[in-house]
């Protein structure tokens, strides 16, 4: 690994050279005019900024969060695979709108049980890079499993590029609410007769987090052919979260409504905590327009 590191610092050096003496011929520059229009991956880098549509499918266990990793750890069923085909419009200003369907597998049946609309905006300088989202959630068919109880998330992230080693920042808030229904018959002892009763529990819930990381982004040009690519992004993350839920019914009155509270609770909350340290690594595979990132 530190032979190629000496062997790009070195065509770089090689390339600067060449710049500032403007050695190259006409027919060198037109080739190399020729060969940055022609390399996707290149434009794709290049400093100039450009409008595009992304059209693309995920697969994946987490369902809380689209960006949000911290969030997507308190999900307790993970077993489960779940399809996300997206579609996104990037501007070259840095605004961008992106929308994602969540699908599974039910009793043998593939159904779209979540979509989710996401509005976005990404600042990337020489400095720095920063970036906001706001994803919305709504539901979509019925399912025997159950869903992720975020309706909204709010995500943004901050990461600095002038250091070998990258810090960064990142943190979410996410709230939503889930409904359940309580539907049984009991007997009342005082007028001796079958009492049915039918309650909606309704839990609203809210998620922070806050996640500290370490990364560095390498390169890899021409691969297998001239069009292709791969960066490897590792990072540590150090993970922080906090939760919040209340639980309210309707009616507000019934005999048996200290039973539920019991049962169900009225609200809570977890303090602010560090849960974990993690190891993470992103790979971007480009070959001209396509690309593959698994994580």
């Amino acid at each position: 690994m530190r032979k190629t590191f000496i062997l790009l610092l070195a065509l770089l050096a090689v390339s600067f050279v060449y710049g500032q003496t403007d050695s190259l011929s006409k027919e060198e520059r037109r080739a190399l005019d020729s060969m940055f229009r022609n390399d996707e991956f290149i434009k794709l880098m290049m400093k100039k900024d450009k409008s595009y549509f992304d059209l693309g499918i995920g697969v994946g266990n987490s369902i809380f969060s689209i960006n949000n990793n911290a969030l997507n750890v308190e999900q307790a069923q993970t077993e489960k695979l779940y399809y996300v085909p997206s579609v996104g419009y990037y501007h070259k200003s840095g605004f961008s709108v992106s929308v994602n369907s969540f699908l599974a597998d039910d009793k043998g049946s593939l159904k779209m049980y979540q979509w989710a609309i996401s509005p976005a905006y990404v600042y990337s300088g020489k400095k720095i890079s920063a970036g906001v989202s706001y994803t919305r959630f709504i539901e979509g068919s019925s399912t025997s499993f159950e869903t992720s109880p975020f309706k909204n998330d709010i995500y943004g992230s901050f990461r600095y590029k002038k250091t070998w080693i990258e810090p960064g920042i990142a943190t979410g808030i996410a709230f939503g609410r889930v409904k359940n229904y309580y539907d049984t018959t009991y007997w009342d002892t005082v007028h001796m007769r079958p009492v049915h009763l039918e309650k909606e529990i309704i839990t609203r819930i809210s998620g922070f987090s806050l996640t500290f990381s370490a990364s560095h982004r390498f390169t890899f040009e021409k691969l297998l052919g001239r069009k292709d690519a791969m960066q490897i992004q590792p990072a540590i993350l150090l993970n922080g979260s906090s939760q919040r839920w209340t639980t309210t019914y309707t009616p507000s009155r019934t005999p048996v409504l200290n039973l539920l509270k019991r049962k169900y609770g009225e609200s809570g909350n977890t303090q602010f905590k560090i849960q974990s340290t993690a190891f993470m690594i992103d790979i971007t595979y480009y070959y001209g327009k396509f690309y593959i990132q698994p994580q």
